[in-house]
């Protein structure tokens, strides 16, 4: 053991280091579960010869609960083992790892709303404007709404902090907590859509006991789940209403005129396998490991779930999925099930429809008539030498699901795209087409091989299959961000320089590159602001690559084969802004022809010994061709305390002493130096504006901290709601 004491100087911890995640992570899960040339189309027709596209045959539905049974258990057979449907290790980490990249690749996205196809800013985004005198969630999709942390109704803002609903009224001079609504401790609200005085809360939690009472001691039930619950909030009493809990983790969700599509992400296979304590007893394990397959029930094997009354009774429980719903792929995709689930926001919280698919999930992305789901395919790797086995590289597989019935959603077709997306941005459908870009290589960083590709797919006969592809985008790099507007394509790739890509899409079967501008740094977000007017948000870099703090370019794209940036904002070192990985955190405001953009900045003045990290919302005009900063708007300065650890650092220091690890002189001072510290431990920060909302004349800016209330035109202050007393 090495001892080191927490005195005083230390600042509040806001994240946990990936050693310690990845080792929370392991012991959780151990408690629980036992190239072309640049511009080239590649060939369009010929599937087999193109060592890019890959593709997936049409899944397929067995009709009845005992074939799919049958079929699960013979697939179980095939591989289960000493470690169940893994190694000792193998099955927790990759978990973990596909996780771990998915957020980190969240945290690199870009995102992009929609243009018509002329190449200018469509009038009806969601993100322009919810109505004629207020903005509302910045979409990626024109006529889809997403889930969001924030949602108004130009009455009420409705925000979303850990498990705790703020419903601001905002009919009066000033904003008004009108109500704070706490949901249960195990819930972890993140999501929400607004309706009249409803909003439908999507959460994630934990339960340790079955969905389903008649499993209450059933041997095959593994100790402890992920959980998604559904809940409805009245706003206007506060009350809770009906909820549907399903066993598995929220992807995503869309809405598209009252009807809600969920997707799910759930582990089938859901058995307390026995792992060997010893090398000799791997066999035995083995049997035992079999004999809890042979006898697993289709409830092992479908995602579960219950819907509970406002009273705490459930009043319904069982499979999520009918068994003629789940589809199946001919060869095995692991042992994860994607569910989507339909929802009218008109009929209260009642499960209109859910279908799922044998696979796991990671990215959802929505049009109008298709919504797709991605999953990375990760290579078989050598455990010596951690290298990729034979010629395997990563891939994403593709699902896509008809979605313009309002009653249900109904499979279409399947495919896979060698290479990594970016993020749901990187997907678009557009007149029937699926568009895709992806990087080929190692998804969590640039390699001299690397390369980034545009693909085309059309529908036929339940696969997806290539119509055309350009590659050579970025050799060397990986993509920082993606637009599809219309028939173009903008793609920004990233290691030393950044290049911008315009992608003619015209012509699904020959896509090919029209231009390309070389400048420092990189944007990880794309927003028009007028015709052949691009505005992206990132960071700068030397010309070495060295990121240098956030930015806001200005480009001319309105003849394609020569991209410009015609103007430049720099914001200084150590600056960024949580558009960089949070999309729905920008607003462009076009009455006013101004951009919010949250800039946040951290330092540390050694002469004073003071933290001098900040947040501001930054707006900037749009307006012509220059870009200008006209104003700021931050939040207050917030004060916190919490107990300081001295009673806790006594006893470890003391245990410390007995076991030999600390000598009792240093013991002595540490000591000496814990009693001279307060008893609470008390810093202040400004918090980071995480939305801009605007409603008729004012702006709402809202952070952990509160929402504040700001005139649109000379931002005099209209007043502060807090969150936190």
């Amino acid at each position: 053991m090495r001892f080191f004491p927490r005195i005083s100087g230390r600042r509040p911890r806001t994240t946990l280091a990936l050693p310690a995640v990845l080792a929370f992570s392991l012991a959780a899960s151990a408690c629980t579960n036992g190239a072309d040339t640049l511009g080239s189309p590649s060939d369009s027709t010929d599937l087999s010869s193109s060592d890019v596209i890959l593709t997936s045959a049409r899944l397929e539905t067995l009709g009845s609960c005992d074939a799919l049974l049958d079929r699960f258990i013979e697939i179980g057979l095939e591989r289960v083992g000493p470690y169940g449907f893994g190694t000792p290790w193998g099955w927790f980490f990759d978990d973990f790892a596909v996780e771990e990249f998915d957020d980190a690749m969240e945290e690199d996205s870009a995102s992009f709303e929609t243009a018509s196809a002329d190449g200018e800013a469509a009038s009806d985004f969601s993100s322009q404007g919810a109505g004629d005198d207020r903005s509302g969630t910045n979409n990626q999709e024109a006529g889809v709404d997403e889930a969001d942390l924030v949602k108004t109704d130009g009455n009420r803002i409705v925000t979303l902090s850990g498990n705790k609903i703020n419903v601001v009224d905002i009919t009066g001079d000033e904003p008004r907590l009108a109500r704070t609504i706490a949901l249960d401790d195990n819930m972890w609200a993140s999501e929400m859509f607004l309706s009249g005085d409803t909003a439908l809360i999507m959460t994630n939690g934990w339960t340790d006991t079955p969905f389903l009472a008649d499993r209450s001691s059933d041997m095959l039930w593994p100790q402890g789940t992920n959980t998604s619950t559904i809940v409805e909030v009245n706003i206007e009493t506060g009350e809770l209403g009906r909820s549907i809990e399903f066993e598995g983790s929220t992807l995503s969700a869309r809405e598209i005129d009252g009807t809600v599509r969920i997707v799910v992400s759930s582990t089938i296979g859901k058995l307390p396998f026995l792992f060997p304590s010893t090398p000799g007893a791997e066999e035995s394990a083995t049997d035992a490991n079999r004999a809890l397959v042979e006898k697993s029930t289709i409830d092992n094997w479908l995602p579960t779930f219950r819907i509970v009354e406002p009273d705490g009774s459930v009043s319904s429980e069982g499979p999520a999925i009918e068994c003629d719903r789940m589809h199946l792929p001919d060869e095995h995709s692991g042992f994860g099930a994607v569910s989507v689930l339909t929802v009218d926001l008109s009929d209260g919280l009642q499960l209109k429809d859910a279908l799922g698919v044998v696979t796991d999930g990671q990215t959802v992305y929505a049009s109008t008539d298709r919504l797709t789901v991605a999953t990375a395919r990760w290579p078989e790797f050598n455990p010596e030498t951690g290298e990729p086995v034979g010629d395997e590289d990563y891939s994403t597989a593709l699902h896509t699901f008809d979605i313009t019935e309002t009653e249900r959603a109904t499979y279409i077709a399947s495919g896979e795209v060698t290479g990594s997306l970016l993020s749901q941005y990187s997907l678009s459908e557009h007149n029937g087409v699926l568009r895709v870009a992806t990087t080929a290589g190692e998804p969590w960083g640039a390699e001299p091989t690397s390369e980034s590709f545009v693909t085309t797919f059309g529908e036929q006969d339940g696969a997806l299959v290539q119509l055309g592809q350009v590659g050579g985008l970025g050799k060397g790099e990986r993509i920082f961000s993606v637009r599809f507007m219309g028939d173009t394509a903008y793609v920004v790739t990233f290691r030393q320089v950044d290049p911008l890509y315009t992608v003619d899409l015209s012509d699904p079967a020959a896509p090919a590159v029209l231009g390309e501008l070389k400048i420092p740094g990189f944007s990880t977000y794309l927003h028009p602001v007028g015709e052949g007017l691009i505005l992206g948000i990132g960071q700068d870099a030397s010309e070495e690559g060295i990121q240098t703090g956030a930015q806001v370019s200005l480009f001319d794209v309105s003849d394609l084969s020569n991209p410009q940036r015609i103007s430049q904002l720099t914001f200084g070192e150590n600056t960024y802004s949580s558009i960089d990985w949070d999309p729905k955190a920008f607003l462009h405001w076009a009455p006013a022809d101004t951009a919010f953009v949250p800039i946040s900045w951290w330092g540390w003045d050694e002469e004073t010994d003071t933290d001098q990290s900040g947040s501001a919302s930054v707006l900037v005009s749009t307006a012509g061709t220059e870009l200008v900063e006209t104003a700021r708007v931050a939040h207050p300065v917030t004060r916190q305390c919490e107990p300081n650890y001295a009673e806790e650092e006594i006893i470890e220091i003391e245990s410390a002493v007995e076991s030999g690890d600390l000598e009792e002189a240093d013991a002595e001072a540490y000591l000496t130096e814990l009693a001279s510290q307060p008893e609470e431990y008390c810093w202040e920060y400004q918090a980071e504006i995480r939305r801009s909302v605007i409603v008729g004349d004012t702006l709402y800016t809202i952070s952990e901290a509160g929402l504040q209330a700001n005139a649109l035109d000379g931002l005099a202050e209209r007043g502060f709601v807090s969150f936190n007393g």
